[in-house]
């Protein structure tokens, strides 16, 4: 899998020469060395730091030292969400307004990418087509030929076998019996589905969307925390796009709310930009 012509030369000097808070064109260019090594985590926690500072998509941009090239990270949380099996992320990822807008015009990667559509439209329609039921045993019984040609016998039944005998009480235990343990809750059924939803809208870089989110309609503390969280990160984005003070003042309301809500809340670096990160720690 290749991500341009040249870009692979300059991966390594760029990593090495990176600072820690690195802005979005190291963050990128790291997730595509990784790509290229398979390294698949790293190619989504380097990707979204890109999209947390840029999430725009461009045909081209100036990566390092004059080189040019295409700068599609959704492309790449895609092919990173395709190769760890989950294929609802990887079409989110791809059919992003941010990513079709320039994936077009880059032959090699579009080619690549209808490829993984289709794999994964497949796959999605198999989990969804309903199984075929299994076919039940031959029943004892029937006909057999008689061996010299005369009129078919009755094949006797096979006679059952002798029921077992029931077992016999146990005398009653003194010690009471222990509860069994509750059965864990999938994931899908202890998010719920509003903030699950606004999770993937803001990884797909649809931050208005984020926005509009009320995190005062979940009841439970937890989720209405991750719910300030998500947008927060959004509306700081958003500001810096829109260069907006009054967006930044409300992405710090956000922040106050996340700390009311769960003081030990803080952002995952693999989802949140260091911009964000940066104005979550200053924010009291």
């Amino acid at each position: 899998m290749r991500a341009g012509k040249g870009i692979g030369i300059l991966l390594a000097a760029l990593c090495a020469a990176a600072p820690v808070a690195a802005d979005y064109k190291a963050s990128y260019a790291r997730g595509v060395k990784a790509a290229e090594d398979g390294d698949w985590v790293t190619v989504r926690q380097r990707m979204q730091e890109a999209v947390g500072e840029r999430p725009e998509a461009a045909p081209k941009i100036n990566i390092y030292g004059g080189r040019w090239e295409p700068y599609v990270p959704q492309y790449y949380l895609g092919l990173a969400a395709f190769n760890q099996g989950d294929c609802a992320t990887a079409l989110a990822q791809w059919r992003s307004a941010a990513n079709v807008n320039v994936i077009g015009g880059l032959p090699e990667l579009k080619a690549e990418q209808d490829r993984n559509t289709a794999t994964c439209e497949t796959r999605l329609a198999q989990q969804s087509r309903p199984q075929p039921p299994k076919p039940e045993p031959p029943k004892s019984g029937g006909t057999v030929v008689a061996p010299d040609g005369d009129t078919p016998k009755p094949n006797p039944p096979k006679p059952e076998p002798p029921k077992p005998e029931p077992p016999k009480p146990e005398p009653p235990r003194t010690e009471p019996a222990k509860p069994p343990k509750p059965a864990e809750t999938p994931l899908a059924q202890r998010v719920p589905a509003p903030l699950l939803e606004a999770f993937r809208a803001y990884l797909g870089g649809r931050y208005a969307e984020v926005v509009r989110l009320n995190p005062d309609s979940f009841g439970e503390p937890r989720a209405r925390a991750q719910a300030y969280l998500i947008r927060a990160a959004a509306r700081q984005i958003q500001a810096e796009l829109d260069n907006s003070a009054a967006g930044l003042d409300a992405a710090r309301a956000d922040i106050r709310a996340v700390r009311a809500a769960n003081p030990a809340l803080t952002p995952d670096p693999a989802l949140f930009s260091p911009r964000f990160r940066s104005l979550y720690s200053a924010t009291r």
